[in-house]
């Protein structure tokens, strides 16, 4: 899909995901600090900055799922 048919916010997240995504190596909660401060923007760049912000509280939520998937098992399951 060409660049022109994204929404600021698509915009915002691929470029992330392309850029930054070396970040995940950081802990899931400075992740989530992260996203949190790219959706608090406002003004011209808000929805630019609200795909930015989603990409990273995706990306440490993700990162967090990981750390429970280990523990759970099978077995475990009723």
């Amino acid at each position: 899909m060409s660049r022109q048919h994204l929404s600021d916010f698509e915009i915002g997240y691929n470029y992330v995901c392309k850029r930054y995504s070396f970040l995940a190596n950081n802990s899931f909660q400075y992740l989530w600090e992260l996203g949190n401060a790219y959706l608090k923007t406002r003004g011209a760049n808000s929805e630019l900055s609200r795909g930015m912000g989603f990409y990273f509280l995706e990306l440490g939520i993700k990162k967090r799922l990981a750390e429970f998937a280990p523990a759970h098992k099978k077995e475990d399951c009723f």
